[in-house]
């Protein structure tokens, strides 16, 4: 299996101009990885978490390496039902992060083949191609949902449009989809009905046609002049089955069941005065109150809730409120108050996301502690991002941290997410962050 989803990782890249050589993990030589900038892991695990015959030498030839100029992405591969769960992914994983080597994303876990975490991994290549269009190696099993209620949460922002989103299931109550603190949501986006006229127009199509016009409202719709020369010489159903459908995309849920909807936080993307983005520009702007939205709920037990006894440490930013704010949730419904929140973004007048849910939890002491930094508000030198909180509160963290608190990271995985981790390693120490990310301790959503 690992060696099928490398030569269809290198497929992906190469269609988005990126020159990828594969290797087996044995031929993978130390001058290989000095020489290297960036690379991409695909580990399985054999036995109870080791490595397979084409793996075995490659830990050894790490000691003695320096490998801070390395990034690098981990797709590890597994079975749950083993004691040691891509037990050589984790291994992998510790030996680069204590040769220096930086993670251009967090490792994925698959358990069985599960195709959520392929996709997962399918998202992060397409960022690294600059190619968001690419083709899902297994479609989202997608469910209908009623886009309810849509709000713009930071109107009159230097930043772009952040919408809050509530999406009801069209299921019965007792087989509603259920989800948990953490968990992700895989939206199906549909192309505008503008972008439908447009490309039938440009195909001799009628773009009236009612039933046309819904085969394509999933297809990813070619504009370059001879791909459609081409379409336009076959046979409508061949040139409809041969357009692949459009991929998935990736929100962070910002509830729980027991709030009746499963909310979503979606910054809205423009390349362009009318060129949304795929899923941003479905959610935001193109699909209305009332229409249908494709869903599917992908579990994400590596951000999952800790245990109800234990102290709570959140940071994000943007649009990361919304994993925070389902696990304060998720806390608040249990009675849990140790929680401590710190969160970043633009201006505190438009962008402190549900801020007064926040600051009603804190006046009834079910936040201990709150912390809020605005980017644009800070004085000429003054410190302006959430990690920069971190430092000040260097003390209480420690506190927390030796009382048992388990710290969950949630936004934006460069600046944010690799700024906190360089500041709770210098507070913390590396290895105690090593520590506390195999105890589950030390979990990020970031993206």
């Amino acid at each position: 299996m690992a060696a099928d989803l490398a030569q269809k990782t290198a497929a992906q890249l190469q269609a988005g101009g990126i020159d990828v050589q594969v290797l087996r993990l044995n031929a993978l030589l130390p001058e290989i990885l000095l020489r290297q900038n960036r690379i991409l892991f695909i580990a399985s695990t054999f036995g109870e978490g080791e490595a397979p015959d084409n793996g075995s030498r490659f830990l050894s030839r790490l000691r003695n390496l320096d490998l801070k100029h390395l990034q690098y992405g981990l797709l590890a591969l597994g079975d749950r039902e083993y004691q040691y769960f891509c037990g050589f992914g984790h291994a992998i994983n510790q030996a680069l992060h204590a040769r220096g080597a930086t993670p251009l994303f967090d490792m994925i876990e698959v358990d069985k083949g599960d195709t959520a975490a392929l996709r997962h991994w399918q998202y992060y290549l397409g960022q690294l191609s600059g190619q968001p269009l690419f083709h899902d190696w297994s479609p989202a099993q997608y469910q209908p949902w009623i886009l309810a209620q849509r709000h713009c949460l930071n109107t009159g922002s230097p930043g772009a449009p952040a919408y809050w989103l509530q999406l009801r299931s069209t299921a019965h109550l007792i087989s509603a989809p259920q989800w948990q603190a953490g968990d992700i949501a895989e939206i199906g986006p549909c192309n505008s009905a503008m972008r439908i006229e447009t490309f039938l127009t440009r195909m001799a199509c009628d773009p009236a046609d009612k039933t046309l016009r819904m085969k394509l409202l999933r297809r990813d719709l070619p504009d370059d002049e001879t791909r459609i020369t081409l379409l336009k010489s076959q046979p409508q159903d061949t040139w409809i089955q041969s357009l692949a459908e459009l991929p998935n995309r990736e929100y962070s849920i910002a509830s729980t069941p027991t709030c009746s909807t499963l909310d979503l936080l979606v910054r809205q993307v423009k390349h362009g005065l009318d060129d949304f983005g795929l899923g941003s520009g479905w959610l935001t702007h193109f699909a209305q109150e009332g229409d249908e939205i494709l869903l599917r709920i992908r579990s994400n037990p590596g951000f999952h809730p800790p245990a109800d006894n234990t102290p709570l440490i959140l940071i994000g930013n943007g649009t990361g409120m919304a994993g925070l704010r389902a696990h304060l949730l998720a806390r608040k419904e249990k009675g849990v108050k140790t929680n401590w929140l710190l969160f970043g973004e633009r201006t505190q007048a438009y962008d402190f996301f549900f801020g007064e849910e926040i600051r009603t939890w804190l006046a009834a002491g079910f936040l201990s502690h709150l912390d809020v930094i605005f980017s644009r508000d800070a004085m000429p030198g003054a410190a302006r991002y959430v990690q920069d909180l971190l430092r000040p509160n260097g003390e209480r963290l420690q506190s927390w941290v030796n009382s048992g608190a388990a710290i969950y990271v949630c936004g934006s995985l460069h600046g944010m997410a690799q700024g906190v981790d360089e500041a709770l390693t210098g507070i913390l120490g590396r290895a105690l962050i090593e520590q506390m990310t195999e105890e589950r301790r030390y979990c990020r959503d970031v993206y």
